[in-house]
């Protein structure tokens, strides 16, 4: 499974462009009043005006090149400010062998760059840029109704990574760790790492690699329609 796309919220439509496009120099797709779509890698992010204006607390992760984390996290703070917890600026992952940062975005969104070595190509590369980015490897997906969704991603071929059982009241880390990619599934409320920041039931639209389309909706409410593989 890998994310092909990625539809969020905002109700800062015109400075998360600007930041995405210009601090991020992410190659801009496409441009309207209501909505722009950046190219992050083989994925493509989209953001789309908020009609209600209402809040909205994502977290995703971009993976880079199993070995540029460094030349990364340095390009990354010339940029923005790197977030720390218990006075550290990076963080590694013995499970799925990978270093991860945070930073956030105008919307104050948890992003993360991670490095993870087992799986993510390596680049020969003298300096890091915003083209070397492989894809979106993380997206969450925050509902009240951890057990259901999760059991419903479970019938669609997305397993919880780890070989674990879900936890309504933890994260759990929905798909195979040798494709790379995981969906964060979790409850209202608990902090992401590296932030101050709770997270918020927030409508997502994921355009997946296995024909399948995923839409959250505000409430939390999980839908699936798969496309037929001829297209």
């Amino acid at each position: 499974m890998y994310i092909k796309k990625a539809i969020l919220n905002t109700n800062q439509l015109t400075k998360m462009q600007k930041f995405y496009c210009e601090i991020m120099n992410l190659p801009l797709i496409t441009s309207t009043t209501t909505l722009f779509e950046v190219q992050v890698g083989t994925s493509i992010l989209s953001f789309i005006q908020s009609e209600k204006m209402e809040e909205t607390q994502y977290h995703f992760a971009f993976n880079i090149p199993s070995n540029l984390f460094k030349k990364a996290k340095e390009w990354l703070r010339a940029k923005v400010e790197l977030l720390e917890e218990d006075g550290a600026d990076e963080i590694f992952f013995e499970w799925s062998n990978a270093h991860s940062v945070y930073f956030l975005d105008p919307c104050e969104n948890v992003l993360e760059f991670i490095a993870q070595h087992d799986v993510s190509p390596s680049r020969d590369e003298e300096y890091f840029s915003s083209d070397l980015i492989v894809n979106i490897g993380e997206m969450n997906v925050t509902t009240d109704d951890v057990l259901l969704v999760g059991e419903t991603l479970k019938q669609l071929g997305i397993p919880v990574g780890k070989h674990a059982q879900l936890d309504e009241k933890s994260l759990n880390f929905m798909g195979e760790k040798e494709d790379g990619t995981f969906l964060l599934l979790g409850p209202s409320g608990r902090t992401w790492y590296f932030s101050s920041k709770k997270a918020i039931v927030s409508p997502v639209k994921l355009e997946l690699s296995n024909h399948l389309t995923l839409i959250l909706d505000s409430e939390g409410h999980l839908s699936a329609i798969k496309t037929d593989e001829q297209k």
